[in-house]
């Protein structure tokens, strides 16, 4: 993963923090497992998603749903691609929707006070 505004051609020092990987994926462009790549450049993957989400209609805290990276975009944030390895291996997150739901997997609350 390259970040797509200092990463590709930023200082060394600013690729090396902002960039990760690589993963090994699979996949293709008419796959449910939506990936890309470009045969004159080689097979390295070039596009993917950049998350994933199944939702139900008949119950919200049923759906799931994956970031490609985490859900933080600061490189020093233990968040910042918590949810890669996984996203890579197609696996998905609950999705607490409702307050019940959502007060039940809070482990943190963040107040903002004016």
């Amino acid at each position: 993963m390259k970040n797509q505004t200092l990463g590709t051609s930023g200082p060394d020092f600013l690729q090396y923090v902002l960039n990760r990987g690589p993963w090994k994926l699979g996949g293709g462009e008419a796959t449910v497992n939506a990936t890309g790549w470009n045969a004159a450049g080689g097979y390295g993957v070039v596009w993917v998603p950049s998350m994933r989400m199944v939702v139900n209609l008949g119950d919200l805290d049923k759906s799931r749903w994956i970031n490609l990276t985490g859900a933080s975009g600061h490189a020093y944030s233990s968040h910042y691609v918590d949810q890669t390895d996984k996203w890579a291996e197609g696996e998905l997150l609950e999705w607490a929707y409702s307050d019940k739901a959502v007060e039940a997997s809070t482990g943190d609350t963040l107040l903002l006070k004016p």
